[in-house]
């Protein structure tokens, strides 16, 4: 994938899907990382002040939006670990959106909810940084940049737009649990902080490369100017195959791990990456404490070990306990059990299950990126796939009659009969919503 047209393209398409910004946030990272050939990327968030009271512990209650989280897929444990513990945050949102001058004029709006973006890019060659004077909110601590790559490093702050698609997500049930608490959207993200690093013995970013960055990132911080994506019938939506060869990013993973005295003692790979998802900064206070994920699992391991459901009140083998909690790439679903021994009897330690839960929207857009298809054909496709009819595909595509049916004529000679066989059958009319098989 290049860095011109192509790049922007898919940038753009992952912006106007029915996600949550959180939910696909992984997937863009990962696809601006191919674009521009980087060796890391990271992203830090706070919540709008409408996020003090996160539903499932997504975030710390008692922080608000003043919380700062952290997901950087590809830093060692270690520094996360001091990064979580140093002591910094982000500056509040609201603090940040009541002092517009601070942003660039041409990157603000008079809504309730303005966009901006400021960028701190560093030059790193030598052994010598290059900086620009840069204004107090985009301070990076060492604790901050030893997680990323020693080279050049491209830093942008946002104060990212309202999105419609946030707020229409629709409460989703834990899968495979009946009566099991629904969960909502994450709240509303009210500062953004997307980072991009090279290493230090590589090449540094061109002009081209870097304007590209600006410009990927600038989308965050407005509306698009297409309409979204519609959302995904649930019918059609559970049917969705995982697509291959996209890793955790665009499938489902499921792990498994066993909670003893306040800590995992064991885990299989899938479930320590799903532990290491997301972070909290927590001053003087490291892993596991600041991981999200692992705070779920001792609040499930709580709930088993300290309110126990026997009349003795000893443990009940077989009782389980589940949650959910949004993530980024999706939606985490926990379920929680005594591992019993050999007699039968509960024993302290816990088994938890993970399942992360991966849009199927998301999902459905990697198979149409793995298709021979140019952009526009790939914007037709999910939105017939989505269950618009193809009027209203025209005109959110502002493209003719003659236009689409050429379109539709050139995708089913591209797709593959036996591999693509569920898109075209959803290609065939935009009447009704299809049947992905």
């Amino acid at each position: 994938m290049g860095v011109p047209g192509d790049l922007r393209a898919c940038l753009r398409q992952l912006h106007q899907l029915p996600v949550p910004t959180l939910g696909y946030l992984p997937l863009w990272l990962e696809t601006l990382r191919v674009g521009l050939s980087a060796d890391s990327v990271a992203a830090l968030w706070c919540h709008a002040a409408d996020g003090a009271n996160c539903a499932n512990g997504a975030c710390d209650p008692s922080g608000g939006e003043n919380v700062t989280c952290g997901y950087a897929p590809q830093a060692p444990l270690s520094a996360c670990e001091r990064l979580a513990s140093c002591g910094w945050s982000m500056r509040p949102a609201a603090e940040l959106r009541q002092s517009p001058s601070r942003w660039p004029t041409h990157l603000s709006t008079h809504s309730p909810n303005p966009g901006g973006v400021l960028y701190g890019h560093a030059r790193k060659r030598s052994g010598a940084t290059r900086r620009l004077s840069l204004p107090s909110h985009l301070h990076r601590p060492p604790a901050l940049e030893a997680c990323l790559a020693d080279g050049d490093l491209l830093d942008a702050y946002l104060l990212p737009a309202s999105r419609m698609a946030d707020e229409r997500q629709q409460p989703m049930p834990s899968p495979g649990s009946e009566g099991a608490s629904p969960i909502g959207p994450p709240p509303p993200l009210g500062a953004l902080r997307l980072l991009v690093s090279r290493n230090a013995a590589r090449e540094a970013f061109t002009a081209r490369e870097v304007a590209a960055f600006e410009t990927a990132a600038a989308e965050f911080a407005k509306v698009p100017e297409r309409p979204y994506f519609p959302p995904l019938a649930s019918a059609a939506s559970a049917m969705l195959p995982a697509a291959d060869g996209a890793g955790t990013l665009c499938a489902d993973v499921s792990g498994t791990l066993v909670w003893h005295r306040r800590q995992p003692e064991w885990a299989d790979p899938a479930a320590l990456t799903l532990m290491r998802r997301v972070w909290q900064l927590v001053p003087g206070r490291a892993w596991p404490d600041a991981c999200v994920v692992v705070q779920a699992c001792q609040r499930l391991a709580d709930e088993l070990t300290l309110h126990p459901c026997g009349m003795s009140g000893a443990a009940v083998p077989g009782a389980q306990i589940s949650t959910a909690l949004p993530v980024p790439g999706g939606t985490l679903h926990l379920h929680a059990t005594h591992l019993c021994g050999m007699g039968g009897r509960a024993t302290e330690r816990v088994r938890i299950s993970l399942h992360l839960a991966v849009p199927p929207a998301i999902r459905l857009l990697q198979r149409l990126w793995d298709t021979a298809l140019t952009p526009v054909q790939r914007e037709i496709a999910m939105r017939l796939l989505a269950g618009q009819s193809r009027t209203q595909t025209r005109e959110a595509c502002a493209i003719g009659v003659q236009t689409l049916k050429t379109h539709l004529s050139l995708m089913r000679a591209r797709l593959d009969p036996v591999r693509d066989a569920s898109l075209l059958l959803g290609l065939r009319s935009g009447k009704t919503t299809p049947r992905l098989e």
